[in-house]
């Protein structure tokens, strides 16, 4: 009986992504937009912040969270520089009941979902020194009011575009030539950049991200 060899079967390396690839990955990931979210949750005067507290530990299972307890705005700071290195997202929620603070903070790149919440509010963060000027404001209860450097920053960039949007139509009503309109709107981005590059090192939203 003669023999006859079958085919030979090299086997191949599995795919994988290039080692280029992942390092690319790795360094948008590390790249991300911090972003810190910040929860308050106001007791009802029949309700225990103890009880209440239980509760959001159980949301918060499996997830790794800090809790701190009537704490000082250095306190929330140190424990927010650590816990942004786990996610870019770093939810902070306040659990009060008008006598004692208790503070979660929770890293989390899966949004969270609260009920009952009382304020919910969105920070993206442009540098890390924000976030000093953002756990000052939390410690002294302030966090919603615009503190008087914004609202004038704010009111002169409103006046700006006012001013850019009664040029253009200066310029269409030929009061103004096309040279003294690019002038005008060449100012005026140049103070909106410089404004912008003095404001602090944050974005505020009001809404979910």
């Amino acid at each position: 009986m003669t023999f006859v060899p079958g085919p030979i079967i090299i086997p191949r390396k599995p795919k994988g992504k290039p080692e280029g690839k992942r390092e690319v990955t790795k360094n948008v990931s590390q790249k991300r937009e911090k972003k810190l979210v910040y929860v308050l949750i106001k007791l009802k005067p029949e309700q225990m912040i103890s009880e209440k507290a239980k509760e959001l530990e159980e949301l918060f299972k499996g997830k790794t969270f800090n809790r701190v307890v009537n704490p000082d705005e250095y306190t929330l700071l140190m424990n927010a520089q650590n816990l942004f290195s786990r996610s870019s997202r770093l939810y902070v929620v306040e659990l009060t009941d008008e006598m004692n603070r208790w503070f979660y903070l929770v890293p989390s790149e899966e949004r969270i979902k609260f009920k009952n919440k009382d304020k919910y509010m969105v920070f993206l963060i442009k540098k890390d020194s924000a976030l000093e000027e953002i756990f000052k404001k939390i410690a002294e209860g302030k966090l919603s009011k615009m503190s008087t450097f914004e609202v004038v920053v704010t009111v002169i960039q409103v006046a700006l575009g006012i001013l850019t949007f009664l040029a253009g139509y200066l310029a269409l009503e030929n009061v103004i030539d096309l040279s003294q309109l690019s002038n005008i709107v060449t100012f005026v981005l140049f103070f909106i950049f410089a404004l912008q590059s003095i404001k602090k090192g944050y974005k505020r939203r009001g809404w979910g991200d």
